[in-house]
């Protein structure tokens, strides 16, 4: 009876359906986010892509202002994305009734969106890559200022990294019974943690293979997998728990991972994967 039930235990496929929902809500959205500040700021959107988002440049960058230059230049999508990652951070705290599949959603969306911006401040700040390197090419007559923005880019984004190893240990005892089972915590935090690590490193790869940022050269795909790497903080969450950081002495268990298959969750998911890699991936021209 007991290896019945095991056989049916669809817990893991349920987090990988959670986590490709969560994907598409985190970096097409965060391309969406360059799109509306390009159109808040009176350019207007030639290319939206699965990776990157490319304007008319009808902007004179000259008449901005250095925050202006700094949201417009491409920093406004990781500053949404932190604030998306502390708004999702404060509702798993204060939210009591929240429903088992939702709560793993609202957990790997959590990492999802830090990653994409702290995990950017970070990168961007170390090597000037990415949304971060366009900021640079905009402030390059003044080099006060982008020290000083690589200083706090850096310590900003180190910070948040490590704070979101510790979130992630914290929330997966939402779902482990006994804190000191090590084969438990494993188990838990590889379902919700690791399908999320794997699908930051190899989706973006396929989705941006016929991205035109790639085929014109302006990005190489050694610049994408580094851009990938902010999604490990999920793997370090998922460490944390399984054998890094002390369990609590105490149960914090809230609800189950759900094991009955979650059909509509997984077709929805995948239909989404699906369009960003082959409508998003070449990119929608205006």
């Amino acid at each position: 009876m007991d290896s019945k039930k095991q056989t049916k235990n669809m817990s893991l496929l349920n987090c990988i359906s959670a986590g490709l929902l969560v994907y598409i809500l985190t970096i097409p959205m965060h391309e969406l986010f360059h799109a509306l500040t390009f159109i808040i700021y009176g350019d207007k959107v030639q290319v939206f892509s699965a990776g990157a988002v490319e304007s008319y440049k009808l902007v004179d960058y000259n008449t901005l202002s250095t925050f202006d230059k700094i949201m417009l230049g491409g920093g406004s999508a990781s500053i949404l994305n932190f604030i998306i990652a502390m708004i999702i951070f404060i509702v798993l705290i204060k939210a009591k009734k929240m429903g088992s599949t939702l709560r793993i959603i609202m957990l790997q969306l959590f990492g999802a969106q830090m990653a994409t911006a702290v995990g950017y401040f970070f990168f961007g700040g170390l090597i000037g890559m990415g949304d971060w390197g366009q900021v640079f090419s905009h402030l390059e007559d003044m080099p006060g200022i982008i020290t000083t923005l690589r200083i706090i880019l850096i310590t900003l984004g180190a910070v948040g990294i490590v704070f979101t190893f510790f979130v992630l240990n914290y929330f997966n005892y939402d779902f482990i019974h006994d804190p000191v089972d090590k084969k438990e915590r494993f188990s838990v935090a590889a379902k919700i943690n690791l399908p999320m690590f794997i699908m930051g490193l190899i989706v973006p790869v396929f989705a941006m293979i016929k991205s035109p940022a790639i085929l014109d050269g302006e990005v190489s795909m050694l610049d994408v997998m580094l851009w990938n790497m902010a999604w490990i903080v999920f793997f370090w969450g998922f460490m944390f728990t399984w054998v890094m950081v002390r369990p609590p002495k105490k149960s914090r268990f809230k609800c189950e991972l759900p094991t009955k298959p979650n059909i509509v969750l997984l077709i929805i998911s995948v239909i989404l994967i699906l369009l960003d890699i082959i409508v998003l991936g070449p990119g929608v021209y205006f």
